[in-house]
Formats: structure tokens, C-alpha cells, sequence
């Protein structure tokens, strides 16, 4: 596919890499030479030095014969003068990144507006996606599925687990898998989609899925019952962080800011004045004990610097704060530093990346719109999918065991299209048109549910 895509920043870049991989045809307009070029010798794609707003570099770029443009700049308004500009040259879908509360509160009015085909708010998803995480403090990681129906959670295999050394037929047989699933195993360096036989191991991580009351009864189960997450200290006053203080305030938590800008740190009181607001640097440790760190359920660091973000959550860590979560976009810092005893990291870029790549397979595929959502998960070695059934399809009405599935990939849940009703799939299940199919699986590049057989 032709895919225009205008800003080579953190998420510009990032996203470039990950089309680049699956052989579309990608230039990127950006107007910083050095930023250019950098992207241009890392990744085989095109690219032309400007400004994404000017018409003639558009015209430059060829938008008329653009499969889908995206304007991932820093500016907002830079965005959404440049979807409107391509599309009105002929660039068939076009996506803004826009990020301020203001444009997207309502987003439909704002698409219906400037006649933009979709709207992505990274600092929104990871925001939504801490929120998830402090369900489960000591899980690892926290998925959300089928319009949140199906949570995942990575819990580790310990010497105490009730799942050692079991396979996971027996764990079904046992009933310590009643209504929930492994899905994604990893040990030592090794990530698989684990089969029936699979035997867990200590020091095991698994992501395991189910509905909220099944996960919270194994979570409780596998860790004890933790106390519930209620005092957040948040430092820095980002996008990400006005996000989530509004989530958070919305279920009654106690919110702390600290912010070393003075207008940021007024900013976010005035716009938020149930949370408490401390201007003051949150990188300082000395700071951080004088606030009395430990007496706050969970940190969260969302400082715009990864370094400040991991050295903030490891001091908190030493002065003996339980949970800790880090904004980290550079991910290649925590493997090069030895740095991985932080409780969990969020990486604001690939969740935009997943959303515009669900929406590239999308088109790719002549049917129509079959994927709904895509997730990329441990370090993007394995897609989570939500595929709607179509027509045509040759799983339509066969069951699973009889159908020639290929190997490393799972088909997790079916969520009925006629009633709404999810169930954990096994050999005896079949699906139907409307129905949508929940896939997990360490192959690449699935763009249609029958893409899965062999």
C-alpha cells in the first residue's frame, strides 16, 4: 500500500519501522533534516524534506494516489491541516494525531469537522492503559479485549504457585482454569503460544485471560490479596498525565501531581482542583521523601525524559514504594542498562502504531474491514487480533478441531454476534458470520481470519 506519513518523531519513526517491515510503500514528509535522515538510513522508505502543510510538498508526495495519510506532528493543528489539505487532494483515508482534551472530547463532531477519516490520541490510550494496570498492581502487564469483556493479566509462575509444574490440561481438568486461558507463555528467553501439554515451569511468566470476577479470583489466588490501589502520586504534569488524573479522580482516587514547571503545575490544579498539585522537582529523591513517598499505594512516572522516568520509579523502589509504573518510549534503554526491576512500563507510541497498522491490514484486505483491533504484546513478538467474521470465510461453520489451524497460533474467544455473549473457544466450538474471534498468535502480518489455517 502507498502510505504518506508526515512527522518523524518518537512515534513518526516508530511507526515507519513497523510498516516498513511489512513491505508497504512509505514516504515520510519532515521538515527537520536531521531528523530525516536519521529515519531515512535506519529504514528502506522515501523521504522528502518539508513542511506537511504546505500544498506543494503534498502534491510533491503524490497524496493523490495515497492509500492512507498520517499526520503524526507535533502540533495538533499542524495535523489537522494537513489531513484536510490530503484529503482534498484525493488521499484516500487520512488519520490526525491530536492530542489536546479540547479538540477531542467529542470526536465524531471533530471528524464530521474537518472531514478527517479517524482521530488517534496516543497520551489517551496510555493513559487508559495505567488505569488498567493498578487493578492489578502485581501483574506485569494488564490487556483489555472485546470492548473490555476479556482482560489479560502476566502474572509469574513462583515456587508457592498452585500452577506449578501442571500442564495446562490438567489445569483445565482441575478446575484451576475454570473460564479463563493461557494464551502467551515466556521462559528465559523464549516466547510461545503454549498448547494443552505445556507443563509450567518456575519462573514462568503467562498471560492469562478471562472476565474481570474469573481473573480477580485466580489474581487473588497466584499473589494473596493485595491491598487496593487508592493514593497515586503522579510526577510530571504531561498529556498523559492530565488524562489520567481525570480517569483516576472519575473512581475516586487520591491523586498527587508534582511538577517542576510552575504554568504546567497551575495548568493541571486549575483544571483539575480535587487533585492536589505540589510544585516541586519529583527527580529530586530528597523531594520525594519529604513528601512521604511511602505513604502513596503506587508512583507513576510521566516526566518527558526516559532516563528521569527510570530513575524516579527506581528511587521510589529503594524508598520502599509497592508499585511502581514508568514511561518509557525508549524500550531499548531497559534492555542495554540491565535495568528490568521495575514493576511495569508504558510506551505511549505503540499503541498509535497498533491502531494505525489494525487499520493498514484492514485495507489490505479485499473483504473489507475484518480486523477490529490489533495489540502487540512481549516486545511485539506476539498479536493479539480481533478478527469480525465476514462471509466467504472457510471456518464458517467448522470446528476448530477439524479445521488445519497452523502452529503458534491461538484462537482464543468467540464473542457470539447474534447475543453478545463471550466464551473461551476449544475444539468443539464453531463460528459464524457477525461472530468476532479473538487470535493470539507470534506470526506476523495476519490480515483475515482465514489466514490463521495452513
Amino acid at each position: 500500500m502507498n502510505i504518506i506519513i508526515v512527522g518523524a518523531g518518537k512515534i513518526g519513526s516508530y511507526l515507519t519501522n513497523q510498516l516498513a517491515e511489512e513491505n508497504h510503500n512509505i514516504l515520510v514528509i519532515e521538515k527537520d533534516k536531521d531528523v530525516l535522515d536519521r529515519l531515512l538510513s535506519l529504514n528502506d522508505v522515501m523521504g522528502i524534506l518539508g513542511d506537511g502543510t504546505d500544498p506543494n510538498i503534498l502534491r510533491e508526495a503524490d497524496v493523490s494516489s495515497c492509500d492512507i495519510f498520517v499526520a503524526l506532528a507535533l502540533e495538533d493543528d499542524t495535523n489537522i491541516i494537513a489531513t484536510v489539505m490530503a484529503k482534498n487532494l484525493g488521499a484516500r483515508y487520512t488519520i490526525a494525531r491530536v492530542r489536546e482534551p479540547k479538540y477531542i472530547d467529542d470526536l465524531a463532531f471533530m471528524r464530521a469537522c474537518i472531514g478527517v477519516d479517524n482521530i488517534i490520541n496516543p497520551e489517551y490510550y496510555a493513559a487508559k492503559e495505567i488505569q488498567r494496570t493498578l487493578k492489578y498492581p502485581k501483574s506485569h502487564s494488564v490487556d483489555s479485549f472485546l470492548h473490555g469483556r476479556v482482560n489479560m493479566i502476566q502474572l509469574e509462575i513462583d515456587k508457592d504457585s498452585d500452577m506449578l509444574n501442571k500442564s495446562l490440561k490438567d489445569l483445565s481438568m482441575e478446575g484451576l482454569l475454570d473460564k479463563a486461558l493461557i494464551c502467551i507463555a515466556k521462559y528465559k528467553d523464549e516466547i510461545f503460544i503454549p498448547d494443552g501439554d505445556h507443563v509450567l515451569k518456575e519462573g514462568e511468566f503467562i498471560h492469562l485471560a478471562g472476565d474481570r470476577m474469573t481473573l480477580n479470583g485466580i489474581y487473588r489466588r497466584e499473589v494473596g490479596i493485595a491491598d487496593e490501589i487508592k493514593k497515586v502520586m503522579i510526577i510530571g504534569a504531561s498529556r498523559i498525565a492530565h488524562y489520567l488524573t481525570h480517569l483516576l479522580l472519575e473512581r475516586n482516587f487520591e491523586v498527587t501531581v508534582i511538577e517542576i514547571d510552575k504554568d504546567k503545575a497551575i495548568a493541571i490544579q486549575e483544571a483539575f482542583p480535587k487533585a492536589v498539585v505540589i510544585n516541586t522537582d519529583g527527580a529530586d529523591p530528597e523531594v520525594l521523601a519529604e513528601e512521604r513517598i511511602t505513604n502513596f499505594d503506587a508512583l507513576i512516572s510521566l516526566t518527558g525524559a526516559d532516563q528521569e522516568n527510570i530513575l524516579i520509579s527506581l528511587v521510589a523502589k529503594k524508598l520502599g514504594v509497592s508499585n511502581t509504573i514508568t514511561k518509557v518510549d525508549n524500550t531499548q534503554l531497559l534492555k542495554l542498562t540491565g535495568i528490568l526491576d521495575m514493576d511495569d512500563t508504558i510506551t505511549s507510541k505503540r499503541a498509535a502504531s497498533d491502531f494505525v497498522l489494525r487499520l493498514v491490514r484492514s485495507k489490505e484486505n479485499s473483504n473489507g474491514f475484518s480486523i477490529k483491533n490489533l495489540y502487540r504484546l512481549e516486545d511485539e513478538h506476539v498479536e493479539a487480533i480481533e478478527f469480525n467474521i465476514i462471509e466467504d470465510s472457510k471456518i464458517i461453520g467448522k470446528k476448530l478441531k477439524d479445521l488445519p489451524i497452523k502452529d503458534d497460533v491461538l484462537v482464543a474467544y468467540i464473542q457470539d454476534g447474534s447475543y453478545g455473549s463471550i466464551a473461551v473457544a476449544n475444539g468443539n466450538s464453531t463460528i459464524k458470520v457477525g461472530d468476532r474471534v479473538l487470535v493470539m498468535t507470534t506470526l506476523k502480518n495476519l490480515s483475515e481470519i482465514d489466514d490463521i489455517l495452513e
